[in-house]
């Protein structure tokens, strides 16, 4: 159940993160290469064009990209997990 919850509340900062209002919130203190780090950070701001039907390189590696963290995440706790 806590994986659940911490899963959805990552998943939805990472969609929340291109939204135009969480930048502007993060616009009120941050300098801007951190507002552009937390935008490209996105996962809107990549699917966006993807939905359009332009298929760009730099959205398709950041997704494999995220994936692969992802599942080594998962190998390094159940690692952990082995190793009790």
């Amino acid at each position: 159940m806590v994986a659940f919850i911490l899963s959805v509340v990552v998943c939805l900062l990472l969609l929340l993160a291109g939204f135009p209002m969480a930048l502007d919130v993060v616009r009120g203190w941050a300098p801007l290469p951190l507002v552009d780090a937390v935008a490209g950070l996105s996962f809107l701001t990549h699917f966006q064009a993807i939905t359009r039907g332009v298929l760009d390189l730099r959205d398709v590696v950041f997704f494999l990209l995220c994936i692969g963290a992802w599942l080594l995440a998962t190998v390094l706790v159940i690692d952990l997990k082995k190793a009790d």
